[in-house]
């Protein structure tokens, strides 16, 4: 089975991963839908099963989604199986259960830290959590050092294995590496979308564990450029931080970048949700991709990725020709 390393533990975990996002159902960022629409929770733990059963082990997830939800869910899904599974999940953003809001206050004081690991253990029916993260990307720098302090005692106290951040701001990523025991750093990374903070986890020897691997599904294939999403979705309503789509309509320049290289990545019988995996592998060694999974067709895909492994370094370099002739190198830096 391919599989990658947490950073510098020894924490073993499958070369891809399931995020956990889409089956916390729906909740509202400051008024916003933030969730992927409705879910159905047995479906979820069916997913959650037929990937343990594909050899997928590793589980992101996040005190926000669903404001605890998915930690729920993937707890039940783990009763008695605990054992098989790496969870990972993130604190940070203040929120309120009953209502299903999250808000952009954040919350990172020690005490904070300490509850907020108390709530998701409890969530997730465990007594330790393998990655725990940091969730809010930008945070005060003077607070670095009290959050790797916190991080460490909870370490100590066996609440945690590991810790890291999920995090696109590579300057302080940097300074939380050399001045902690971090294990990952969590962000974004597709094939149109490439980031500076891969290097950043192989300077370090960390864990880059990628988000958003297929650009929210634009990668599936499933959109073309008369494709809505509902309102209630969160690529369609209206958070102006997502890239690939806009006012819920997929945005053309990825579509087309996505016509280019089709046929380089489904070669070999890959589907293109495994092609775009496979770019991610070949992007580096430190790479985990967490493909936001909803249903148990869409985890077994996923994980069917992994008997292919990497791009090779000629296919890696072909699409690399093709996106740069297409002149949208500065959106996949963004």
């Amino acid at each position: 089975m391919f599989t990658r390393r947490l950073g510098h533990t020894d924490i073993e975990v499958s070369g891809v991963g399931f995020g956990c996002w889409p089956i916390g159902g729906p909740f509202f960022l400051d008024g916003y839908p933030d969730g992927w629409g409705d879910v159905d929770d047995n479906e979820s733990i069916r997913a959650i099963e037929r990937a343990l059963a594909n050899g997928v082990n590793f589980f992101d997830t996040a005190d926000v989604y669903g404001t605890g939800h998915s930690e729920e869910i993937l707890g039940r899904a783990l009763k008695g199986r605990r054992h098989e599974a790496v969870i990972a999940t993130k604190f940070g953003f203040t929120y309120d259960e009953t209502s299903r809001n999250v808000y952009t206050k954040i919350d990172v004081s020690p005490n904070y830290i300490n509850e907020a690991c108390e709530r998701s253990l409890r969530r997730l029916g465990t007594d330790y959590i393998d990655l725990y993260q940091i969730h809010p990307g930008v945070v005060p720098r003077e607070r670095l050092d009290s959050m790797i302090y916190s991080l460490e005692q909870l370490r100590k106290k066996g609440w945690i294995r590991a810790y890291g951040w999920s995090t696109e701001d590579a300057e302080a990523a940097e300074l939380f590496a050399k001045r902690s025991f971090a294990a990952a750093f969590q962000h974004p990374l597709n094939v149109v979308s490439d980031s500076p903070m891969v290097e950043v986890c192989e300077r370090h020897g960390l864990a880059s564990i990628n988000n958003a691997p297929l650009a929210m599904g634009l990668l599936s294939g499933k959109f073309n450029r008369s494709s809505q999403l509902a309102s209630d979705d969160v690529r369609g309503s209206g958070q102006s931080w997502v890239r690939w789509f806009k006012d819920g309509k997929p945005v053309p320049e990825y579509l087309d970048a996505l016509d280019a290289i089709r046929d380089v990545l489904t070669s070999g019988g890959r589907t293109l949700v495994q092609g775009a995996l496979a770019w991610i592998w070949g992007r580096s060694a430190n790479t985990i991709p967490i493909p936001g999974i909803k249903t148990a067709a869409q985890a077994e895909e996923a994980a069917k990725a992994m008997a292919f492994g990497p791009l090779t370094p000629e296919q890696m370099a072909e699409i690399d020709g093709i996106l740069r002739n297409l002149e949208v190198q500065a959106g996949r830096a963004g």
